[in-house]
């Protein structure tokens, strides 16, 4: 079987959102999919591109070797965010391909299943313009309703750096309401989005440290480990973080730093399925546990719980949620994941088992 096509797919995804998918076309008429979204997706798609067209005429099977090659093709753009976007999809999409020719699901590959549903929570908190703790309490309590037994918010607004005193009352409010709202035995974990310097950083970690956060995420920036690492030992939370570090040399570097408790390892980022496996693997032997990134498309999503079945040091996975999405998002696959009392069934079908709406993908896809 010879690789014949790679064809990068940009989806207009509604609110002003564009996932990154991709086909990859073989001379047997199988075909995989991937996802490599990330923030700057038209880029993302121009080195898919380019990436493809190096592959025409190779193995789909033969992943690793083709991987390998990939990243070390090019010696002046080794991997980075847009290279290891592109790699990710391509890699979902060769999964995806040799599972449906052995006719196994791709967790199969990664030495089976340790757990047949992962648990999620619900990442959808900051957005739709909430500004007040009442508009925070009402989503939260929504998501408990549906089953989620965990919340994730960023109430720190504009916030750079440093954050004054009324605008971290504000940001406490807001966890506040959010706690009541969903009760001592579920869990709200607090994003950053690596807004703070270190100062910063531990002045919110201590704030939030009453409300029995879940865990911190990106408090710092990931580019300098020794400022998280000084994070780390001046708080009494949990860390989290590595949605932007980039293969296993990345995270090598994370774990060695001893900087964080939780990686946030993202299949469509850190390189793909089999990167993400070894970044567990390297994970479990730090004793720090993965709660895989996934605030994309569906496809990234489903090649994460092939991941998180296989791995023992699993927290939890993010996910957005089905009901707060408009159409052009849920009703892309046509059989959408949905989370049942707070997890998510692992896809049983050869490859990543699941498939996309080809009339919905069709409409909505972006000529470039």
């Amino acid at each position: 079987m010879k690789i014949t096509r790679v064809e990068p797919i940009l989806y207009d995804a509604g609110l002003k959102r564009v996932w990154l998918f991709v086909k990859v076309h073989t001379d047997a008429g199988v075909v995989g999919i991937g996802e490599g979204t990330t923030t700057e997706p038209f880029m993302a798609e121009a080195v898919m591109r380019r990436i493809g067209e190096t592959l025409i005429g190779e193995d789909p099977a033969r992943i690793q070797d083709l991987w390998q090659r990939t990243y070390t093709r090019w010696f002046n753009v080794r991997g980075g965010p847009l290279v290891l976007a592109a790699l990710s999809g391509i890699e979902h999409a060769l999964w995806d391909i040799k599972g449906k020719v052995a006719n196994l699901p791709v967790y199969e590959f990664l030495g089976g299943k340790l757990r047949d549903r992962v648990p999620v929570y619900a990442n959808h908190m900051f957005f739709g313009g909430l500004n007040d703790p009442r508009a925070y309490a009402e989503r939260a309590a929504e998501a408990v309703e549906r089953g989620y037994s965990a919340v994730k918010i960023d109430p720190f607004g504009d916030a750079r750096g440093d954050i004054d005193r009324a605008s971290l009352a504000k940001a406490c409010a807001m966890v506040a309401a959010v706690r009541d709202a969903i009760g001592p035995d579920r869990d709200v974990a607090i994003d950053t989005h690596a807004k703070f310097g270190v100062g910063g950083a531990v002045k919110v970690a201590h704030a939030v440290e009453q409300f029995d956060p879940y865990f911190v995420e990106e408090p710092v920036a990931p580019e300098n480990l020794d400022a998280l690492r000084r994070v780390r030992e001046l708080v009494n939370v949990r860390i989290a973080t590595g949605e932007r570090i980039y293969t296993k040399f990345g995270f090598q570097a994370l774990l060695a730093s001893q900087a964080c408790e939780i990686v946030q390892v993202d299949v469509a980022h850190c390189g793909g399925v089999l990167e993400a496996r070894f970044i567990a693997a390297m994970a479990e032997s730090h004793y720090v546990q993965v709660a895989p990134h996934s605030w994309y498309g569906p496809i990234s999503l489903a090649a994460s719980l092939h991941v998180d079945a296989t791995i023992p040091n699993l927290l939890i996975q993010e996910t957005p949620v089905p009901h707060v999405m408009p159409p052009k998002q849920s009703e892309l696959l046509s059989t959408p994941l949905q989370a049942d009392r707070g997890v998510l069934s692992v896809p049983t079908g050869p490859g990543l088992g699941v498939a996309f709406d080809e009339a919905v993908l069709a409409r909505n896809t972006i000529r470039p």
